[in-house]
């Protein structure tokens, strides 16, 4: 019922078959509209919609046993269960009970896009038949009703904007006329006349500067010719200007006339007669006057000359005058163009939106759902479902329940560490990386290090080289020099990592040395293959001297080494003793001058105190647990320790993760640490 063009106002939906009839289905089960139909129904008051009229459950088996208190505190605090919940907040209940109610509605909903149409079926299963239908119904009408009112306010909102849209563009309209208006009066005043007169003016004038400087250029060579000839004596009557003067032509007869009497008076006397005396005066006279005339005529041409020079002055002035003035008009005639076109714009633009307001306004009264109810639900005749398919499913419902309950149960009575987020939730360090399980080692650390060295491009090789990254960038501005290894307690593979640590540093160009600093049970010469015959760590420690001597090198990769040699101890000295000693500190601070990394292996911390003492003298610590190994109580104890004493913390490593069941773990939300095992086609085992 458009009875006007504002598709671009409100457009009206083209259903198509599909995509388009799914989005209405999901209006059809949205939050919204389902709030409407309980609102209009008072569903609110029905207990099979609403959890709170439902009665209270019958007493079970176990409702008789109380736990005492202090057996429910324990349970808490071994993590078995949860502490009592606070009292909830009662607009919060609020919200959630109509939550409940509005998820009861939407799970009896049924609604079905009959193929080849673009009708919807609506049904809804319900213990009262009229209640069914009555709900069907009102989900068709309050579905009408949304897209009325939705195409209401939407036209509206047009309506709106467009309204004060028309007022901006009306005030806008009469800026811009009124800035022609009063550029049109500034013009009109600064100028005094119409651009068109002074180009008219300044075209006459330029013409006649043109004839003025044609009018001097000729006097002046006219001077200049006449002094020229008056210079150069040249016969008066050769030159026009003279010939044309009527006094000089009757001084030129004069003396015509006097030389022919002086012709005829030397033909009958001699020279030195009064006659002839008398008439040669005159004759000479007569010459002055015929010269001074023609320098009169010459002083004549030059005043005119004069004359014409100053009127191309001032002809030149006035040009330059209009000149200027036409320039200013010419600017002021290209503002005031863009003015009336920007007013015409402005006006153009406040016309159409006009017309528009005034559509969108007669379409307001004019909207149309583009649904309609073409069968209304009736009450069904009888049930849908019977108590055999509720029992089964029931009973499938509370088997899943049972299971789920018993998986989290034996999850919860694990005591060790089988994913990164519940070992920084425990330790409160980062994970640095995790080490995965070599399949075929079978653990044993030589031959996880020679599948290290032989496939540089596996899980292991890059999760060693992720940790290196992560110590690396614990502290960016200072990286780490001194690297401590340490663990909880024994064989959870910090030896192993440590010498795959180094071996990576030094493969990528970094100046590396592992120091085997457990004197009790040293591990290290056991994982490479290096000169043992050396004399090892104690010799650098009683003679500095001796360090170069006692350093081995891996002959693959060039890493050097310090080992600690069994039996080099006495029986009278203390591991301890020997760590602690400003030797042992000394050498430290060689080293680190010396390398770019040194790798420090330590004893357990739990086991004997050498990490302890050790941690006072390094950058970092990194400290190894073992997957689904390591207990937890112990990994946080050995961590306490060392945070007492102040040792600098980097991160844990975890190691031999077996990645196959660890993904396993990720429904406790901390399994995204494993996902990388499952991509295997990034390494090259």
């Amino acid at each position: 019922r458009n009875i006007v063009n504002v598709q671009e106002v409100v457009a009206d939906r083209n259903y198509e078959r599909g995509a388009d009839l799914q989005n209405q289905i999901e209006v059809l089960r949205s939050t919204a509209l389902i709030e409407r139909v309980i609102d209009k129904l008072n569903l609110g008051r029905n207990p099979e919609f609403n959890p709170a009229m439902a009665p209270p459950p019958e007493a079970g088996w176990f409702d008789w046993l109380t736990l005492p208190p202090e057996l429910t505190e324990m349970l808490q605090s071994m993590g078995l269960a949860s502490p009592p919940p606070p009292p909830p907040d009662p607009a919060l209940q609020e919200r959630r009970l109509r939550l409940a109610m509005i998820d009861r509605v939407r799970r009896g909903l049924q609604l079905t896009a009959v193929r080849g149409s673009t009708v919807i079926q609506i049904g809804f299963v319900a213990t009262n038949p009229n209640t069914a239908a009555q709900i069907a119904n009102a989900i068709a009408e309050q579905y009408i009703v949304d897209q009325l009112e939705g195409k209401l306010e939407a036209t509206r909102s047009a309506t709106q904007w467009l309204s004060d849209r028309v007022l901006d563009l009306q005030e806008r309209v009469t800026a811009a006329e009124n800035a022609v208006a009063a550029a049109e009066a500034r013009l009109a005043t600064d100028a005094g006349q119409t651009v068109e007169i002074t180009q008219a003016q300044l075209t006459e004038f330029n013409a006649a500067l043109g004839a003025a400087r044609a009018r001097e250029i000729e006097l002046s060579a006219q001077v200049t010719r006449l002094r020229q000839a008056l210079t150069e004596g040249a016969d008066v009557g050769a030159v026009p200007e003279f010939r044309r003067t009527a006094l000089i032509q009757t001084y030129r007869e004069e003396e015509s006339d006097l030389m022919s009497q002086m012709a005829a008076l030397r033909a009958s006397v001699g020279p030195d007669h009064p006659s002839v005396r008398r008439l040669e005066a005159q004759l000479d006279e007569t010459r002055r006057k015929i010269m001074a005339e023609a320098r009169r005529v010459v002083e004549s041409v030059a005043v005119e000359r004069d004359a014409a020079r100053d009127q191309v002055t001032e002809l030149a002035r006035r040009v330059r005058d209009l000149e200027d003035k036409a320039l200013g008009q010419s600017a002021d005639a290209i503002e005031l163009r863009q003015l009336e076109r920007e007013a015409q714009a402005s006006r153009l633009l406040y016309e159409n939106f006009l017309g528009r307001l005034q559509e969108t306004s007669q379409q307001e009264s004019l909207q149309s759902a583009d649904a309609r109810v073409i069968s209304p639900a009736e009450v069904p005749r009888g049930p849908v479902t019977d108590g055999k398919r509720r029992l089964l499913a029931i009973g499938g419902v509370a088997g899943v329940v049972l299971g789920a309950g018993l998986v989290f149960l034996l999850d919860r009575l694990n005591n060790t560490f089988r994913s990164p987020g519940l070992v920084e939730d425990q330790l409160r360090l980062p994970v640095l990386a995790s080490i995965p399980m070599i399949p075929g080692t079978d653990n044993k650390r030589r031959k996880i290090v020679e599948h290290f060295r032989d496939k540089p491009g596996s899980a292991l090789a890059e999760a060693i080289r992720g940790l290196r990254t992560s110590i690396l960038f614990s502290n960016v501005d200072a990286p780490p020099k001194v690297v401590m290894m340490t663990s909880s307690t024994p064989r959870e593979g910090k030896s192993t990592t440590a010498v795959l640590l180094a071996l990576t540093s030094q493969q990528m160009g970094r100046k590396t040395i592992i120091v085997d600093c457990d004197l009790r049970l040293p591990a290290v010469s056991t994982l490479i293959d290096i000169d043992t015959d050396r004399p090892g760590l104690m010799a650098a420690l009683n003679d500095p001297g001796a360090l170069e001597d006692a350093v081995s090198t891996e002959p693959a990769t060039g890493l050097h080494v310090l080992l600690m040699r069994a039996g080099d101890t006495r029986p009278t000295q203390n591991a301890a003793d020997i760590l602690s000693s400003q030797k042992f500190r000394s050498l430290i601070e060689r080293l680190k001058t010396e390398y770019d990394l040194v790798v420090l292996d330590t004893p357990p911390t739990l086991v004997v105190s050498d990490s302890r003492i050790v941690s006072g003298l390094v950058d970092g610590v990194v400290f190894s647990v073992k997957w689904d190994d390591t207990p937890r109580g112990a990994a946080s104890e050995a961590v306490k320790q060392l945070h007492g004493i102040g040792a600098p913390m980097i991160g844990v490593v975890m190691t031999m993760v077996n990645e196959a069941k660890a993904a396993k773990y990720s429904y406790d939300g901390y399994g995204y640490g494993y996902y990388g095992g499952q991509y295997k086609d990034y390494y090259v085992e």
